[in-house]
């Protein structure tokens, strides 16, 4: 038998960089791997200035989504996502 003891990468990506007020965005997650479980406890927005809607993902769970809102009145370029 085989045993997996490589760690998934993911690479976090929005589809608007620059958004503006009462705008949202589409934030992917993809995976090198297929990732079960993955939920919104998995995802630290402590630096991002806003909220994540539920989650999806792709039938093979390579390729998860929500939708970003961000916080009202909030200007800031340092702004992360991290999983």
């Amino acid at each position: 038998y085989f045993v997996d003891t490589m760690r998934p990468t993911a690479t976090i990506t929005l589809a608007d960089t620059a958004l503006t007020a009462g705008e949202t965005t589409t934030v992917t997650f993809r995976f090198s791997t297929s990732v079960t479980g993955f939920d919104a406890s998995n995802i630290n927005l402590s630096n991002a200035n806003g909220t994540l809607g539920p989650l999806t993902s792709n039938a093979n769970h390579t390729v998860w989504t929500a939708t970003f809102t961000p916080t009202a009145n909030v200007n800031d370029t340092t702004n992360t996502i991290r999983v």
